[in-house]
């Protein structure tokens, strides 16, 4: 059955009163009227209409006022289009602020009435089909997000691990959320204490025994002071060793050595220190088959294997898709100050067509990025067509412009990837490391280590 829809018109112009209210009849709507705020104020609470039409300069009660009054008095405010006689600016934005939907000058042309009005039920009716409406209330937490199975199982894991500083092996692909997990494990068992992590893979060979050792004054050329590792910087905390696999033949001798004994000796010196924290590995490669390679230390692959929790990639856990969106949108009006309410079912069901090669980490960029650009608080199926092309299931036409979500659609590396993603967030953020790197999943040393290895460079 079509749904009659409720209008409401409050003016003091009992002449546009009566034609607006004569048309709009005409047109198939439900129309009431009021001639002032006050008026307008009460037949709204016993009338719920779904559309008022308000001039703002009216006596007893202004449109403005009325607004407001509604605001304060019903949690849903039915959706507003303001009407006046004059092109003002303050009023219009105040209004917009307020939450009105459309501003029209008088004399408004009858067709113009029932376009603005047209588009109004289109927004109302697109609110009614949301997938998930976001709280005001809500509070955004960055953390590991789902419910599949899979992921109780690593809960579950994790819930092991308190009490103790057993090392642990994260094993997934890139962008699957092995960082989070570790922070997780660090927030469970040792809260309040350092977190490191370190990308093996960006420190150079004949560097990473200092970085993560420390040395002492006079142990190499430059070493003009003492400096502690990140062995000691952690002190009783988690040290995550992101990249594992990277690491060189060489090291891995003697971080198989520190793994036996939780004891190391800085870069120059003779004094052997203790490691009181945890270390966590992590990697996007099957070590085992790095193992059988000849690529990888086997006493050192067994060493690390103590705990090891496997993160499954987005495609294996998609019952958890919608509650990871919702949480990337959170994550946008908390890091960003966007003001998302809510997305829509088909937005929802156009997203999951994709195949997500860059998993949790793409998702989370996909929806950062229509957040930014987003000209309504609700996003829409036409608020993500950027993700299209070859890389996954959705064919729309692309955009002009190339974005980091286009690499998926040609043969590329994860790197070229990697950097396309991290130097879209750097743009968008107008290169504010801080957040660039709270979006990204990243902590700062590895943002920076990122930069200086692709060579990004803030461009005016």
């Amino acid at each position: 059955m079509k749904k009659t829809w409720k209008i409401l018109i409050v003016d003091d112009d009992v002449s546009i009163l009566r034609s607006y209210q004569k048309y709009l009849e005409s047109e198939g709507f439900s129309v009431a009227t009021a001639k002032d705020g006050e008026e307008g104020f009460n037949k709204t609470l016993k009338e719920r209409p779904d559309i008022i039409l308000m001039d703002i300069n009216m006596p007893v009660k202004t449109g403005l006022e009325l607004l407001e009054d509604l605001n304060r008095e019903l949690d849903t405010v039915p959706l507003c289009i303001m009407l006046t006689a004059y092109g003002d600016l303050e009023a219009a934005v105040r209004a917009t602020r307020l939450g009105a939907y459309d501003f029209l000058t008088k004399p408004v042309p009858l067709e113009k009435l029932k376009l603005s009005i047209s588009r109004g039920i289109e927004k109302i009716t697109l609110t009614e089909h949301v997938a998930h409406v976001i709280k005001d209330d809500s509070e955004f937490r960055d953390t590991i997000v789902g419910r599949d199975p899979s992921m109780i199982e690593i809960y579950k894991t994790i819930g092991t691990l308190q009490g103790n500083k057993a090392t642990v092996l994260i094993c997934g692909e890139s962008g699957t959320g092995k960082e989070m997990v570790a922070k997780a494990i660090h927030d469970m068992s040792s809260p309040g204490t350092p977190f490191i992590a370190i990308n093996c893979a960006a420190i150079p060979e004949n560097l990473i025994e200092s970085e993560l050792m420390g040395y002492v004054k006079g142990a190499f050329t430059g070493a003009v002071t003492n400096r502690e590792g990140k062995f000691e910087a952690v002190k009783n905390g988690t040290l995550l060793l992101d990249e594992i696999s990277e690491t060189p033949p060489d090291f891995q001798t003697k971080l198989l050595r520190f793994l036996q004994e939780r004891q190391y000796y800085p870069v120059g010196s003779i004094e052997k220190r203790n490691f009181n924290g945890r270390i966590v590995a992590a990697t996007n490669k099957n070590l085992k088959a790095l193992v059988d390679a000849g690529k990888f230390r086997e006493d050192l692959y067994y060493r690390l294997n103590v705990i090891t929790i496997n993160v499954p990639p987005l495609r294996e856990h998609m019952s958890d898709f919608e509650m990871l969106v919702i949480h990337f949108m959170k994550k946008a009006n908390a890091v960003l100050h966007t003001s998302l309410e809510s997305i829509t079912r088909e937005a929802v069901d156009f997203l999951k067509k994709h195949n997500w090669p860059g998993n949790i980490r793409e998702l989370e960029n996909v929806v950062i990025k229509a957040a930014l650009n987003a000209k309504d608080r609700i996003l829409t199926r036409d608020s993500f067509m950027f993700i299209s092309g070859e890389g996954g299931r959705n064919t729309e036409t692309p955009q002009q412009n190339i974005s980091a979500y286009d690499l998926f659609s040609k043969m590329v590396t994860l790197r070229d990837i990697e950097k396309e993603y991290i130097e879209f967030v750097l743009k968008q953020t107008n290169w504010h490391k801080g957040r660039s790197a709270e979006i990204l999943g990243i902590t700062r040393p590895t943002l920076d280590k990122r930069i200086e290895e692709f060579g990004l460079v803030k461009n005016d």
